[in-house]
């Protein structure tokens, strides 16, 4: 299966590592490779590579963007625009969630995978930049994992 993978979300100003951004995504890949997946990351600007991905596609256009989420089986995302963008092209995903709502800024038609609500943040609608990066509130690579398995035919 080719699934498109986004894994960072707006660069912070101050230069600190995005709170939304999931610290798993080198042993996700691997895993998803190991069990026959072709891996293409989407990268805008400066945001890092991951070595283990298949493919990287570094995009100025959102037309680049539309036409693989239109060509994959499968996204995966962080909390970024990649999911409001699939959601508006009636592609469906696994978004994954750190401390910020699910039920607020997701969309139900996705797998929405949000290791607890006790690390979602008191105030949604704040700024991310007060807020401090906090790798364990991810879920665990093995859950996402087996979240594709629900997409896989």
């Amino acid at each position: 299966m080719r699934i498109v993978i986004s894994t960072q979300a707006k660069l912070m100003r101050s230069g600190k590592e995005n709170p939304k951004n999931y610290p798993y995504w080198k042993s996700l890949v691997e895993m998803l490779k190991i069990n026959g997946h072709d891996i293409v990351q989407v990268l805008y600007g400066v945001e890092k590579e991951i070595p283990e991905c298949n493919q990287h596609v570094h995009y100025e256009s959102l037309k680049v963007v539309e036409k693989l989420i239109d060509s994959c089986e499968l996204y995966i995302s962080v909390d970024n625009f990649l999911p409001h963008l699939a959601h508006y092209r009636k592609k469906y995903g696994i978004v994954l969630w750190g401390k910020s709502n699910p039920d607020v800024f997701g969309y139900a038609a996705n797998i929405n995978l949000l290791k607890d609500r006790k690390f979602l943040r008191n105030h949604q609608f704040e700024t991310w930049e007060a807020e401090e990066y906090d790798p364990n509130v991810f879920v665990e690579p093995q859950i996402v994992v087996e979240a594709v398995k629900k997409f896989e035919v």
